[in-house]
């Protein structure tokens, strides 16, 4: 009897064993299945292109270069922008392109009659910037960790070159100094919330334009489809044979001097800024796909 006892414990501990080292071990070394999200019948489906020339090229070019002529066969969304500064609204009549490949998403902007930073003095020039939001698991509710790319860029009016940064964007359900839910900067949340700093992004590129005869500034840059480094603050980690289906949201504006969450921005679908909501339900839906990479992208 007693050994029958210790046969039956053994085997039970056994079981127990088997099942700690099966939920706890193995998810570490078994693959998750690929998401491959269904297609809605509005959705936005983002195309294989990469820019031509490659943005770095554009950097090296010492005259202006055309966006539209670089991302030709881009996806396309043609906006309306108004934004609200101190004296005026101003009308900008853009062009947004959008395309990717296996490791970057690819977006450009065409601003027309967009002109210098209104905030800027003859002491400071202060960045116009494009950003773009993701939801990334497409739920309609903003929560960390999300996604989000913002490209700042100089514009002067004496020049057509300009000079700019690109800066990863973090959802942040509460900021302790904002008192709000907000959406900012991946290398400050890095330095006032995790007490470190942010792993390098090398990669990322970005190309601008500015024409200051007619106002019209043109951008373009890369966003990582993947990066491991800094998966803690961004859920965009996109696996090849993947199909994902996010909502996402475009801002344009100018950065102020004017205190907190005072920036002169619009956004498309419509403004959101400065984030008192995390219901992004409405956002439009963005499709890239990496289940059937066309000849040249494998």
């Amino acid at each position: 009897m007693q050994g029958r006892r210790i046969l039956l414990f053994s085997l039970f501990f056994s079981i127990l064993a088997g099942s700690l080292i099966y939920y706890v071990l193995l998810p570490r070394t078994v693959t998750h299945p690929l998401r491959i999200d269904s297609i809605p019948a509005d959705a936005y489906a983002v195309p294989w292109i990469r820019p031509n020339p490659a943005i770095s090229v554009l950097n090296s070019l010492m005259s202006p270069w055309n966006v539209d002529a670089v991302m030709t066969g881009a996806l396309r969304l043609n906006i309306t922008f108004r934004i609200i500064t101190l004296n005026e609204t101003r009308v900008v009549s853009s062009t947004i392109y959008l395309s990717h490949d296996l490791d970057y998403l690819y977006i450009g902007g065409r601003f027309q009659r967009m002109f210098t930073n209104p905030a800027s003095d003859s002491n400071l020039t202060l960045p116009n910037y494009f950003n773009v939001l993701f939801d990334v698991n497409d739920d309609g509710e903003l929560k960390s960790p999300e996604s989000g790319s913002a490209l700042g860029v100089l514009v002067y009016e004496d020049d057509w070159r300009t000079s700019g940064w690109y800066r990863d964007l973090v959802w942040v359900d509460y900021s302790k100094d904002f008192h709000r839910a907000i959406w900012m900067f991946g290398d400050d949340y890095y330095k006032d919330y995790l007490y470190k700093a942010q792993p390098s992004v090398a990669g990322v590129e970005a190309a601008a334009e500015y024409d200051n005869s007619t106002g019209t500034l043109a951008i373009l840059f890369s966003r990582h489809l993947r990066l491991s480094e800094i998966a803690d603050i961004n859920a965009l980690q996109m696996r090849s044979g993947e199909r994902w289906v996010m909502g996402f949201l475009l801002e344009l504006g100018y950065a102020t001097w004017y205190g907190e969450l005072s920036d002169f921005v619009d956004g498309w679908p419509r403004k959101i800024y400065p984030y008192l909501s995390n219901d992004c339900s409405w956002w439009p839906k963005l499709v890239i796909d990496l289940t059937n990479p066309p000849s040249g992208f494998t």
